[in-house]
């Protein structure tokens, strides 16, 4: 079996590389990355390495995957994916675990989810045609856009005037909902969810509201349900991770949704108690399910806790070390230095 994944530098590629060739005796990993330097400087679950040159990256890719005869193809980064979803049928076999762009893209624009959502009697933040309308507190964030780029909050009337948006159609304004971050994440097919798992934010970056880089475990069927009335609404094919925040009452809103391969994807993983991949590659005869709760966490985790120290919040601190013996780092960096430096240099620009 025969499976490539990229860009290798991302986390996320390291992870997914990593549980496969653990997983599945027989899988040969492929990657790529558009650095030349991740040829020197990547994870050791690379099989083989090619550079591809960003400016001809759907045509290498193509000829990559026809020369090497690829089964399975698992593109990490969000832009690629959105791009090559369009022409998927270029790439082989490679995507056929992926359904229609259609679908894909209802669920990857925040305001076509929100509509979607709000008909199926799904709580959604209310959302506001300018930010002169809005009430404080509010989140301006654009509809295509994951990891919290260009996301803004607006806790004071004053600072409503900073907000400089030229096209309202590209932007989403909405209440902000005071509450904890918790995400539901799944493979599905035809509209099914036949295995999905629940997490809990712990820690975010920037702390003011970001990307997650420190997750637990976190069961609510409410999510679940919540999260299949959608699919099957769309009848989506692929990976999915629903972003919710989970109120003092207990109440959850959906804020987004990220149809592709997520960012605290190795929470599942690590625990033993999913895989994701079982219903495109097979059943693993070498994963265990288990017992233990455990914590991932990536590297910007230490970032969020200098930010919340130097604001005299020692919370974090105190949580991460407490739980140093079930915390667990989505990339080793006794275990895969070279995948680890790759990581950081990636982050570094």
């Amino acid at each position: 079996m025969k499976v490539l994944v990229g860009e290798i530098s991302s986390y996320k590629a390291i992870v997914i590389a990593r549980f496969i060739k653990k997983n599945y005796k027989d899988a040969i990993i492929y990657t790529y990355g558009k650095r030349r330097l991740s040829k020197f400087i990547r994870s050791k679950y690379s099989d083989k390495f090619f550079y591809i040159h960003p400016v001809f990256f759907e045509s290498e890719l193509k000829a990559i995957i026809e020369e090497y005869e690829i089964d399975y193809f698992f593109p990490v980064i969000n832009n690629s994916l959105s791009v090559l979803l369009k022409y998927k049928d270029k790439y082989g076999k490679s995507l056929d675990y992926i359904g229609d762009d259609k679908a894909y893209s209802i669920l990857n624009n925040k305001s076509s989810l929100h509509v979607l959502a709000k008909s199926l009697g799904i709580k959604v933040p209310e959302t506001y045609e300018n930010i002169q309308q809005a009430v404080i507190p509010c989140v301006v964030k654009p509809t295509n856009l994951s990891s919290a780029i260009g996301v803004e909050y607006i806790f004071k009337e004053s600072e409503k005037s900073k907000i400089s948006i030229k096209e309202y159609d590209n932007h989403l304004i909405q209440d902000y909902i005071k509450g904890t971050g918790v995400g539901y994440s799944f493979y599905c097919k035809n509209g099914i969810i036949n295995t999905g798992y629940g997490h809990r934010r712990l820690a975010e970056y920037p702390i003011s509201g970001g990307s997650s880089t420190y997750r637990t475990r976190y069961d609510n069927y409410k999510m679940h349900d919540i999260a299949s009335k959608i699919v099957k609404k769309l009848n989506y094919t692929g990976f999915a991770m629903f972003e919710f925040k989970l109120t003092k009452d207990n109440e959850l809103y959906l804020l987004e949704v990220n149809p592709r391969i997520w960012g605290s994807i190795n929470q599942g993983l690590e625990e033993g108690r999913i895989n994701y991949f079982e219903e495109i590659l097979g059943v693993s005869t070498q994963m265990k399910s288990g017992e233990i709760v455990k914590n991932t966490y990536i590297p910007l985790v230490y970032l969020s806790i200098f930010h919340s120290v130097i604001r005299f919040k020692f919370g974090l601190l105190f949580l991460f070390l407490a739980n140093i013996f079930i915390n667990k780092s989505d990339v080793n960096l006794l275990i895969d230095p070279k995948g680890y430096l790759s990581m950081i240099l990636r982050k570094l620009g």
